[in-house]
């Protein structure tokens, strides 16, 4: 499953896996998930002072979740299992900066709900972590790894030219599993229409990302903070009203 899962995101625009391999690895600067907690307030002094906390809470949770829970969404998506995942077998490898991840492969999960308990007990650690260091309210971080399981599988399903409303719908599958096994329900994400086909709809964020106050970026087409016109409106001109294969491009 693991060369498959590969060789499917291979070419794709946005299919951000770590390194899946079945050994730790060696040398300087790798640290577990464990061991990485201790290294959160370093990670969010090291960004720019001159950005709200918001952001910078944001682009913390980023780096240190983005690429498991995509890895997670994309397993499930096409195969209905995926790589359990545990905090003494997840690695970052940290000198200063987060350069590289790794997931070490030692079983594979086909159950949404054993999955589930693994992977809520890696990662909240780190997201409490990061809320306590940045004083960012857990609804908004909690509601990045719901709102990114998400999005994983409706990227893939957008890239490849399937169907966008069934990978969400498997998407919140996975999403009631996640919060059986302890993620508090602080939001959800939804799949807006914007006209009468599939390829005609994107989601919309069960809380905003906040990279809205640094004063430079606008509010995006997913912000739930936009009301039905303004979000229309984004919609009219954006590049996802429309399939996409990137390996065919």
């Amino acid at each position: 499953m693991i060369d498959e899962l590969r060789e499917r995101c291979a070419g794709l625009a946005f299919a951000p896996l770590p390194e899946l391999a079945e050994d730790a690895p060696s040398g300087d600067g790798w640290l577990t998930a464990v061991e990485m907690r201790k290294h959160v307030g370093t990670l969010l002094a090291a960004q720019d002072k001159a950005i709200p906390p918001g952001p910078r809470a944001m682009e913390a949770v980023r780096l240190l979740l983005r690429e498991l829970i995509f890895c997670t969404a994309a397993s499930v998506y096409f195969f209905e299992a995926a790589p359990r995942v545990d905090a003494e077998h997840y690695w970052f490898h940290y000198d200063g900066e987060i350069d590289r991840r790794r997931m070490v492969v030692t079983e594979i999960a086909a159950d949404d709900r054993d999955l589930a308990q693994d992977f809520v007990a890696t990662v909240t650690p780190l997201v409490i972590e990061v809320c306590a260091q940045s004083r960012v309210g857990a609804r908004t971080l909690w509601s990045y790894v719901i709102d990114m399981v998400h999005f994983g599988m409706l990227n893939l399903a957008r890239q490849l030219g399937r169907d966008r409303a069934a990978a969400w719908a498997r998407a919140s599958e996975l999403a009631e599993e996640l919060h059986a096994a302890g993620i508090p329900r602080r939001s959800r994400p939804v799949l807006a229409s914007y006209g009468d086909s599939d390829s005609e709809s994107w989601g919309v964020r069960g809380a905003c990302c906040l990279d809205f106050t640094d004063g430079v970026q606008t509010m995006c087409l997913t912000c739930p903070l936009l009301d039905d016109d303004a979000r229309g409106q984004l919609w009219a001109v954006s590049k996802l009203r429309q399939p996409l294969d990137i390996r065919q491009a």
